[in-house]
């Protein structure tokens, strides 16, 4: 497994970066959910992704690997990375809003400390650690069960399936991160490659993937979903994971609230309920906890 480094500055900036990227992809989910099904959404969003990459990792004169270990890694990414959580996500956003979702997502912190915590041998948390992001992770908590006391089942559902859908972002993490002596460019377009190996005919055979006279908001949304938030933003997550480790990128979960709330307002006139502004304090706090300058004490 490849060894990681102390977090930069630079890192630093890029997850700031990652995470205004990809709050922005909640508010695309839920334009296009106007006119596609979500497995529509998450095919085409793989599909999209993988014919933007693949070009540049041959005009650069780079090469995939031609070893069955490392397509076996990157079809099991693709798996935990593309294929369920973006079908989850797109699910479940059909019954809560783009900035519920996003503060949903910020339960990937917690779920990442503990597997990566017992899964790798120097991605460990410390009991301030520990502390910050038990924090944060009970603002979810806090907005799940306002929902159910609100006797929304729905609701409930839609963000039971984002959670599941971050655990799998956090396990593909891990696989990652054993993959070594792969450029991340490569390693972006194998694995969006092998995604829509099977995700574009299951597509086009169970679903339908091409409605009749869709709103071009739906259609914008949908190839600015598969650009951006997916393609560009599977570069600077790889990159990330290799370099800082997986622990680091789980804070980007901490600014996908703030960002994901912003632009819900911004764009789709989304008013968060008093829950969601309960859980993204919460949030935020447990990432001041999560950063302050206590003496570390390892949890073993």
């Amino acid at each position: 497994m490849q060894t990681i480094r102390p977090p930069a500055l630079e890192d630093s900036i890029k997850l700031v970066l990652l995470g205004a990227i990809w709050s922005s992809a909640f508010m695309c989910i839920e334009v296009a959910l106007g006119d596609f099904s979500p497995f529509a959404i998450a095919s085409w969003r793989i599909v999209i992704a993988a014919l933007s990459l693949a070009p540049v990792v041959l005009i650069m004169q780079l090469n995939f690997p031609r070893d069955i270990k490392t397509w076996a890694l990157f079809t099991a990414t693709g798996l935990l990375y593309n294929a369920f959580p973006f079908t989850l996500i797109s699910w479940g956003q059909q019954f809560i809003s783009s900035g519920t979702t996003s503060i949903v997502i910020a339960s990937g912190t917690f779920i990442s400390l503990l597997l990566s915590h017992y899964l790798t041998h120097d991605d460990r948390f410390s009991i301030p650690k520990f502390t910050g992001v038990a924090i944060g992770f009970s603002g979810v908590v806090v907005l799940i069960g306002a929902e159910a006391l609100d006797g929304s089942p729905t609701a409930v559902a839609g963000q039971v399936a984002i959670v599941a859908a971050v655990t799998l972002y956090i396990l593909s993490s891990l696989i990652i991160r054993r993959i070594t002596g792969v450029p991340t460019l490569v390693i972006s377009a194998g694995v969006l490659l092998t995604s829509s190996a099977y995700m574009g005919p299951l597509m086009f055979l169970f679903d339908d993937p091409l409605p009749k006279q869709p709103d071009w908001t739906s259609v914008a949304a949908l190839i600015y979903l598969g650009l951006v938030p997916t393609a560009f933003a599977y570069l600077l997550r790889i990159q990330i994971i290799q370099q800082v480790g997986t622990t680091f990128l789980s804070q980007v979960s901490l600014l996908i609230p703030v960002f994901g709330l912003f632009w819900g307002w911004l764009f789709l006139n989304e008013v968060p309920t008093k829950a969601s502004w309960i859980a993204l304090i919460f949030v935020l706090g447990g990432m001041i906890v999560t950063r302050l300058p206590w003496t570390p004490s390892r949890i073993y």
